[in-house]
C-alpha cells in the first residue's frame, strides 16, 4: 500500500514540475529544440494560442529537445485539427486530421516518421475518399478512391519530369483493359518505364517493362496483362494477354488506347496516347481511357529528340498511380 502511494505521489510531482512554455520561447538548433532561457534541450509542454480568440491552437510534448508524446492542434473555432504522437522526434502510431467542421479528414499510422499501415481519407461531407496501405512511406497494394457522391473513381496519374498527365479509365466500354491498366498502376508495374516511342502528329507510347533498362534494342518488345483473361498460360504471368475490346470510341487527340502485335488479342501492358486524331486506328485498337488533364505535357514530350526508332534520346521515365 505504501509503495502504491509513493508511486502515485512521484507521478504527481513529475506532472507538476513539467515545464510549460509558449512555442515562441523555443529555439531550434542542431536538430533539437532548446529552451530560449538557458539554451538547454527542452523537456516539457509547448503551446501556441490564437491572437484573435485566445483559443489554444497547438500543444506538444518534448523530451530532451525532441518532440516526444502527444501532439494536438486546433482550429481557430476550437475544433480539433490534428491528433497524433511523436517518438524521439518522429511521428509514430495513429494520426488523425479533421476538417474545420469537425468531420474526420484522414486517419493513418506512422512508424519511425514514415507512413506505415492502413490510411483512410474522407471528403468534407463525410463520404470516404480513399483507402489503402503504406509500407515504409510508400503506397502498396491496391488503393480505392471515391468521389464526393460515393462513386468509385477510376483516374490514374502518369507522372513524368515534364509534369503529370491525368487519365479517366473507361470501365464501361473496355473493362478488361481498364482493370489490367489500373492493377498495373496499383502494383507499381509501370514505375521506371519510359515513353519509348514518340511520333509527332501521331502518338506517344510506353508501358514496356523492358524499357526500365538502358538496352534500347529491347524497348517495345515486352509487357503482359496484369491478370489472366483467358489468353496465355495461366501458370505463366509473363504470357498473359488481353482479348480485344474494340468499341465505337474514336482515336482522337488525348485518347488512351492499348498497343498490340499483329494478333488482335495480343495486347499486354504497352499503351499509347494520341497526340492528334488518328481515325485509321478506330476499330483496330482498344480505346480504354482519355486524358482529362495534361495535354500540354504531351505536347512537350512530342517535341523531344528521338533516334531512328522514334525512341527519345533522353529517357522520359514515368510513375503511374491511381489518383483523384
Amino acid at each position: 500500500m505504501i509503495q502504491r502511494i509513493t508511486v502515485f505521489l512521484f507521478c504527481i510531482s513529475v506532472g507538476i514540475s513539467q515545464s510549460r512554455v509558449h512555442v515562441n520561447s523555443l529555439v531550434f538548433s542542431s536538430e533539437k529544440w532548446l529552451d530560449g532561457k538557458d539554451n538547454k534541450p527542452f523537456t516539457g509542454i509547448a503551446y501556441n494560442e490564437s491572437n484573435n480568440t485566445g483559443n489554444k491552437l497547438q500543444e506538444s510534448k518534448y523530451l530532451k529537445g525532441l518532440l516526444h508524446g502527444t501532439h494536438i492542434e486546433w482550429w481557430e473555432t476550437g475544433n480539433k485539427k490534428v491528433y497524433g504522437r511523436y517518438r524521439s522526434g518522429k511521428k509514430n502510431g495513429r494520426w488523425v486530421h479533421y476538417f474545420e467542421n469537425g468531420q474526420i479528414k484522414s486517419e493513418g499510422n506512422y512508424k519511425n516518421g514514415e507512413r506505415d499501415g492502413l490510411e483512410t481519407r474522407w471528403h468534407k461531407n463525410g463520404i470516404k475518399r480513399s483507402k489503402g496501405m503504406y509500407n515504409n512511406g510508400k503506397k502498396t497494394g491496391e488503393w480505392v478512391y471515391w468521389d464526393e457522391q460515393g462513386d468509385l473513381v477510376h483516374y490514374v496519374c502518369i507522372q513524368t519530369n515534364f509534369g503529370t498527365i491525368v487519365i479517366d479509365l473507361y470501365f464501361d466500354v473496355a473493362p478488361m483493359h481498364a482493370e489490367s491498366f489500373k492493377m498495373h498502376a496499383n502494383t507499381g508495374y509501370y514505375n521506371g518505364t519510359i515513353f519509348h516511342r514518340v511520333i509527332p502528329g501521331f502518338v506517344i507510347q510506353g508501358g514496356d517493362p523492358n524499357s526500365k533498362t538502358t538496352n534500347r534494342t529491347t524497348h517495345g518488345m515486352g509487357g503482359s496483362a496484369a491478370s489472366f483473361y483467358g489468353i496465355g498460360n495461366k501458370l505463366d504471368p509473363s504470357s498473359w494477354k488481353l482479348p480485344a475490346e474494340f468499341n465505337t470510341l474514336q482515336h482522337k487527340r488525348g485518347t488512351l488506347s492499348m498497343a498490340r502485335g499483329f494478333d488482335q488479342n495480343s495486347a499486354g501492358s504497352q499503351f499509347f496516347i494520341c497526340v492528334d486524331d488518328a481515325p485509321n486506328l478506330d476499330n483496330n485498337y482498344t480505346v480504354f481511357g482519355e486524358v482529362i488533364d495534361g495535354l500540354g505535357i504531351i505536347d512537350r514530350i512530342i517535341n523531344v529528340s528521338v533516334d531512328g526508332r522514334n525512341n527519345p534520346m533522353e529517357r522520359i521515365e514515368m510513375e503511374i498511380s491511381v489518383c483523384n
